[in-house]
């Protein structure tokens, strides 16, 4: 059986990429698989014109850019350029974004939203279940996070937070540790409340979106290891 043939997926969540080896940072790839987008390898020799024509858009290393069709040949295409930061201005009309080598997932998701969803998010969330210290001047509760974004997350508590509220929200990541940040209620309804952090230092930030691309680079592996398994099993 084929195995290098990709599934055919939701139109328009179907992404072609063609990559160089710094082009992301590590486990982007599988994080975007387990998000629900189908990844076409634009090298790859057998796969059939109709699956690559049907990507919704393109990520393409700069540097590989000059191997594809030219924009007269595939003027309808969009590009998610992924450069390194001292490259010049691009002139190929199809790019609509582009973003630093080695891309994170947070900026490559946050782009491929915009360009295919009609109701994109800024960030991936992945669901969660730790334990969490919320503090409010004097007062100290106990809360689990139910979901986590590096953006935000989902706070289910005893305590009953209105819009527009501000705690200290900490947590420990597995395997990287407390994370301290001023949080905003944004919604709460029936105990649950959606968190905006809002003064999230730069490595907080970071080590959030690692966690977050960490999970969902577990969870895409495995599904894969799920279905081959069950592929041994039937065989």
């Amino acid at each position: 059986m084929r195995t290098d043939v990709p599934e055919l997926g939701i139109m328009g969540r179907r992404i072609g990429f063609r990559i160089g080896a710094t082009t992301f940072a590590p486990r982007v790839l599988e994080a975007l698989r387990a998000l629900g987008y189908t990844l076409v390898d634009l090298d790859a020799e057998r796969v059939a014109p109709a699956i690559r024509e049907g990507c919704g858009l393109w990520l393409v290393d700069l540097d590989r850019l000059a191997t594809l069709p030219s924009s007269d040949d595939a003027p309808d295409k969009r590009i998610l350029l992924v450069a390194s930061p001292r490259a010049g201005t691009c002139e190929d009309p199809r790019v609509f974004a582009s973003v630093q080598r080695p891309a994170r997932l947070g900026a490559v998701y946050e782009m491929i939203q915009s360009a295919l969803e009609s109701t994109p998010r800024s960030a991936p969330r992945v669901r969660t279940r730790l334990s969490a210290r919320c503090i409010r001047g004097d007062q100290r509760s106990i809360g689990a996070l139910l979901s986590l974004s590096e953006g935000g997350c989902l706070l289910r508590s005893g305590e009953s937070l209105a819009r527009g509220a501000t705690l200290r929200l900490q947590f420990a990541l597995p395997d990287h540790g407390l994370i301290s940040t001023r949080a905003e209620c944004r919604y709460a309804r029936a105990g649950d409340a959606g968190l905006a952090f809002a003064d999230s230092a730069g490595h907080v930030r970071h080590t959030i979106s690692h966690f977050v691309t960490e999970e969902l680079a577990a969870a895409a592996r495995a599904r894969a290891g799920a279905r081959s398994d069950g592929g041994s099993l039937s065989a």
